[in-house]
């Protein structure tokens, strides 16, 4: 049986993440843009155009051609979006 390889996550996997109130885990479940379009009702086209485009932007994090995505992230871009139509309605 193989002895496990003990791994050094460097620290700045570990520090907070700009904008989100939460630090970056290891253990936090990342989803994929079809996971992600289905639960918003996007095409997943539409959600990897907003997780590259300037403004309004959905952040991803990306693994070579893979794009993840994570929950807060995700509650901060609808909420920003909210915010923005209430603003314009009045």
């Amino acid at each position: 049986m193989r002895t496990p390889i003990p791994v050094t996550i460097p620290s700045r996997l570990a520090e907070q993440s700009p904008g989100s109130s939460e630090p970056f885990s290891l253990d936090e479940r990342m989803y994929s843009a079809r996971e992600v379009a289905a639960r918003l009702g996007v095409s997943e086209r539409w959600l990897r155009d907003h997780a590259t485009r300037r403004t309004p932007r959905i952040r991803a994090v990306k693994f070579g051609p893979l794009v993840r995505f994570r929950w807060p992230d995700l509650q901060a871009f609808v909420a920003e979006l909210a915010a923005k139509n209430d603003s314009q309605r009045r």
